[in-house]
C-alpha cells in the first residue's frame, strides 16, 4: 500500500474528510459483510439441525426391524457361575443348569533352573551351561501342537531363547521368565483338543528335557498320569531288557508300529523329493538365463578344476566358490611381535581381482601420479569388467548351491522307498532304520521312567491338562472347547463350577420394548420442539451482526445478547424447516394399518397435550400416558389400553404398528434427504444453494471493496494535488518576501 502524507500545508484532517466523502460507498460494503455474516450463521444453524435430523433418521433402523421387539429378560439365581444372554428364539420358562467343568488351557510350568548355589541363567545361556554334556545331540517331540507331532532337534550349543523360539513355531505359547527361572508353555486354545505333550525321542532328547526342567513325573496318588508319562510307558513297553523277547502280542504291536512309521516316513520322503525336484527344475531354468551360465553353470560342458570328469553340481559349487573367493593357500608370515607364523588364506579369486583393479584405479587418480586420461579410462573399464565377472559368478553360484544342496537331500533319501504307480513302499533298509529308532526310544523311555519315579518333585515340571467345559442344561449334557455355549437362542458363558443347580428364568422383556419405544419419542420430542422453536422465533428485525467498531462500544454480555437475538431468529418462518417438521408431524398423525384396521398412537396411550395446556412450541410433542419419567404426562383413563399393557397382552399388534410407523417416518425422511441439484445426500436443506449464495456475497463484497479503494484513491489524489499547489505557492511567497527583506 502506498504511503499517503496529507494535510502538511493545508492543515486539514484529510483522512477524516476522505472517509466521510467515501462513507456512502463504505456503507454498501459493510451491509454486504453483515448480510454474509448473518447468512453464515444460518448455514451453521442448518448444519446443526441437519445433524440432529440425521441422527433421528438413523435410530429409526432398530425400530423398523421386528427382531428388535423380540427382547427377552433373563434372571439367573447364581450370576457368579454363569452369564446368560437371551436371543429372540429363546424359549420362555424356567431352565435348570449345572456347570460340571470349566474349559482349561493346557499349561506346563517347568522346574526352576536356579542351581543349589544360587546360579541363575539368562535367555542367552546354552544348554551345556545348564548341564547338558558338550557335544550331546537329541530330538524332542511336541505332540498336539497344530494338531500334529513336531520334532525339534536340540544340542548342547542351543540357547534357551533358541529353544523357546522352536517351541513357538510348533504352535504353542512359550516364554522363559528370567526372574523366576522357569519356562511357561501353554496351548493357544482351551479344550481337550488343544492338549499337548513334550517328550524325548532319544537319550539326548531326554537329557535335554531334564536340564530344562521339562520332565513330567510319576502320577500322584488318585490322579491320572500326565500325557508325557503315558507316552513314556507306551514306548517302554517295547523294550526287552532281558533279551528273552517280548510277548507275542507286544511284538506284533511293535512290528506293526515299525511298519506304520516306515510307511509314513517313506511317504514323507517321497513328497519332499517331489518338491526338491520341482525346485531344482526351477533353479536350473533360472540358471540357464544368466549371462555367466556358459562359463560357470552348464553342467553338460563343465569339468572339474582338476580336469577329471564327469562333474556334478557339488563339484561345480566348490570350484565356483574358489573362483569367486580364491583358492586356499598356505602362507608364511610374521605376527605383530615379529614371530614367524603359518596361515591359510584365499588368493587369486574374482574378489581379489576386483580389489586389485580398484587399487590400480585409485593409484592412477591420485594427485601427481602423472597418469594420462586414457590410462585412467582403461583402469575404469578394468574395474567395471572385474565387477561384471564377479557378479555373474555370484549369480551362478546362488543357483548352483541350491541345486547341490537339494541333490544332497535327494541322495540321503535314496534307497528308502520304492514307487509303483501311486503306491509308495518303504524299503527294508528304511524299516531297519526305524527299528533302530524304536529300540533306542524304547530303552530311553524305560530308563527315564525309572529315573522319574525317583526324582524329587522340585526337579519336575508341573502340568495342567487342557479340558473341555461341560454343562447340564435341562437334563441334557453339552460340551464346548471354551466356556461359551449356544443353546436354543441362549448364549451361556460359564465362570465357575457349581455344586447345585442354577435356575435361569426367561420371559419377554416388556420393559426393554417399552424403553425402546419411549426412546423414540424422547428424541422425536426434542427434535420437533426445537424445530417449532426455530420456526416460531421472535423477529430480529433491526438487529444485524456487529462490526468491530460497534463491538468496541458494548460489553461482552451485551454483544452475546445481541447476537443471540439474531441467531435465534435465523430460521424463523423458514419454508424448508416448515416442510420438514410438517412431514414428521403428518407421519405421527396419519396412523398405521394393522390387520385391516387403521390404528393411531392414541390407541396405545400416546398423545399430545391439549392446545391450551401445552407450552408454546411443545404442542406437537407426544407423551406416553402414565410414564413416571415424563413430568408432562398424565394418567390414562381407566379401561383404555396403555403402551405397557399392549406390549404385555398384544405384542404382535405393537410390533406391527411401531415397525410400520418407523418405516413410514424413515421413508418420508429419506425422500427429504435425497440429493438434488440444490442439496447433498442425507441433507434436508439446500446446502449446495446456500454455498453458492455465500460465495456470491464474497464476490459482491470484493467488488464493493474495489470501488471503495478506487474512490478513496481518487480523493487522495485530488487532495495531494492541492497540497502540492499550496507548497508551490508558499515557496513563491517566501521568495518574494526575501527580496523585500522580509
Amino acid at each position: 500500500m502506498a504511503i499517503r502524507i496529507t494535510g502538511m500545508y493545508s492543515g486539514l484532517d484529510t483522512e477524516s474528510i476522505i472517509n466521510e466523502l467515501a462513507s456512502a460507498q463504505s456503507m454498501k460494503k459493510t451491509k454486504l459483510v453483515k448480510k454474509q455474516k448473518s447468512f453464515s450463521w444460518k448455514m451453521d444453524a442448518w448444519k446443526a439441525l441437519n445433524t440432529k435430523v440425521y441422527s433421528f433418521y438413523q435410530k429409526l433402523d432398530d425400530l423398523r426391524l421386528q427382531s428388535s421387539y423380540l427382547k427377552k429378560k433373563t434372571t439367573v439365581s447364581n450370576p457368579n457361575a454363569v452369564e446368560v444372554v437371551s436371543g429372540e428364539n429363546t424359549v420362555d420358562g424356567i431352565h435348570t443348569l449345572s456347570v460340571n467343568k470349566l474349559a482349561k488351557r493346557a499349561y506346563m510350568t517347568s522346574a526352576s533352573l536356579e542351581t543349589a548355589d544360587g546360579t541363575c541363567f539368562r535367555g542367552a545361556a546354552k544348554l551345556s551351561q545348564l548341564g547338558l554334556a558338550s557335544g550331546t545331540t537329541g530330538k524332542i517331540s511336541v505332540n498336539g501342537a497344530l494338531g500334529q507331532s513336531v520334532e525339534i532337534d536340540v544340542n548342547s550349543d542351543m540357547t534357551i531363547n533358541e529353544f523357546v523360539d522352536k517351541l513357538k513355531k510348533t504352535g504353542l505359547n512359550a516364554s522363559f521368565d528370567e526372574d523366576n527361572q522357569r519356562f511357561y508353555i501353554s496351548s493357544k486354545d482351551t479344550g481337550a483338543d488343544a492338549n499337548f505333550f513334550i517328550t524325548g525321542n532319544d537319550e539326548g532328547g531326554f537329557q535335554a528335557l531334564e536340564v530344562l526342567g521339562l520332565l513330567s513325573g510319576a502320577p500322584e496318588a488318585g490322579k491320572p498320569a500326565s500325557a508325557e508319562y503315558q507316552e513314556y510307558q507306551k514306548w517302554a513297553a517295547f523294550y526287552d531288557p532281558t533279551g528273552t523277547g517280548l510277548s507275542t502280542d507286544k511284538q506284533n504291536e511293535k512290528n506293526q508300529l515299525i511298519k506304520d512309521m516306515a510307511a509314513a516316513r517313506a511317504a514323507a520322503y517321497k513328497k519332499e523329493d517331489d518338491e526338491l525336484n520341482k525346485a531344482n527344475d526351477y533353479n536350473l531354468e533360472k540358471l540357464k538365463k544368466l549371462d555367466g551360465y556358459s562359463k560357470y553353470g552348464d553342467i553338460g560342458t563343465y569339468t572339474k578344476k582338476d580336469g577329471n570328469a564327469p562333474a556334478d553340481y557339488a563339484d561345480m559349487r566348490k570350484d565356483l566358490y574358489d573362483r569367486i573367493y580364491g583358492e586356499e593357500v598356505t602362507v608364511n608370515k610374521t605376527d605383530d611381535h615379529g614371530n614367524p607364523v603359518t596361515v591359510t588364506e584365499r588368493q587369486n579369486g574374482l574378489v581379489q581381482a576386483l580389489e586389485a583393479a580398484q587399487k590400480d584405479l585409485a593409484d592412477l587418480q591420485k594427485e601427481g601420479s602423472g597418469a594420462t586420461q586414457q590410462q585412467i579410462d582403461d583402469a575404469k573399464k578394468a574395474v567395471a569388467d572385474a565387477q561384471t565377472e564377479l557378479d555373474q559368478a555370484k549369480d551362478c553360484y546362488s543357483f548352483v548351491n541350491a541345486i547341490a544342496a537339494n541333490n544332497e537331500q535327494l541322495a540321503a533319501h535314496t534307497g528308502t522307498y520304492t514307487v509303483n504307480g501311486d503306491q509308495v513302499t518303504a524299503t527294508p533298509a528304511l524299516e531297519a532304520t526305524i527299528t533302530t529308532e524304536v529300540n533306542d526310544k524304547a530303552k530311553a523311555s524305560s530308563d527315564i521312567l525309572t529315573k522319574l519315579n525317583s526324582m524329587s518333585a522340585d526337579k519336575l515340571a508341573h502340568k495342567i491338562e487342557g479340558q473341555d467345559a461341560k454343562i447340564t442344561l435341562n437334563g441334557v449334557e453339552y460340551t464346548s472347547y471354551n466356556n461359551s455355549f449356544s443353546v436354543n437362542g441362549m448364549t451361556l458363558t460359564t465362570m465357575e463350577e457349581t455344586d447345585k443347580e442354577v435356575t435361569i428364568s426367561t420371559s419377554a422383556d416388556t420393559d426393554g420394548v417399552y424403553d425402546m419405544i419411549k426412546g423414540l419419542f424422547t428424541e422425536y420430542n426434542a427434535l420437533i420442539n426445537e424445530m417449532d422453536s426455530l420456526y416460531n422465533a421472535e423477529s430480529s428485525k433491526g438487529y444485524e451482526p456487529l462490526t468491530a467498531e460497534e463491538k468496541d462500544a458494548l460489553s461482552d454480555d451485551e454483544i452475546e445478547e445481541w447476537e443471540k437475538k439474531i441467531k435465534d431468529a435465523l430460521l424463523r418462518r423458514d419454508t424448508t424447516l416448515g416442510d420438514v417438521s410438517g412431514t414428521m408431524r403428518n407421519v405421527m398423525l396419519k396412523g398405521v394399518e394393522v390387520n385391516g384396521r387403521t390404528m393411531y398412537l392414541s390407541d396405545f396411550g400416546i398423545e399430545t397435550q391439549s392446545y391450551f395446556k401445552a407450552k408454546d412450541n411443545e404442542r406437537n410433542a407426544y407423551h406416553i400416558l402414565g410414564d413416571k419419567d415424563d413430568p408432562l404426562s398424565w394418567e390414562q383413563d381407566e379401561g383404555r389400553p396403555t403402551l405397557r399393557s399392549m406390549i404385555a397382552t398384544d405384542p404382535d399388534t405393537v410390533v406391527s404398528f411401531f415397525t410400520g410407523l418407523a418405516n413410514n417416518m424413515h421413508d418420508e425422511l429419506f425422500k427429504k434427504m435425497s440429493p438434488t441439484k440444490l442439496s447433498s445426500a442425507l441433507t434436508v436443506y439446500n446446502d449446495k444453494q446456500m454455498k453458492i449464495e455465500y460465495d456470491s456475497y464474497t464476490e459482491k463484497i470484493k467488488k464493493e471493496e474495489d470501488k471503495l479503494n478506487d474512490l478513496m484513491d481518487k480523493w487522495y489524489a485530488k487532495f495531494s494535488a492541492m497540497e502540492t499547489a499550496m507548497a508551490k505557492l508558499e515557496s513563491k511567497n517566501n521568495s518574494l518576501s526575501s527580496l523585500f527583506g522580509g
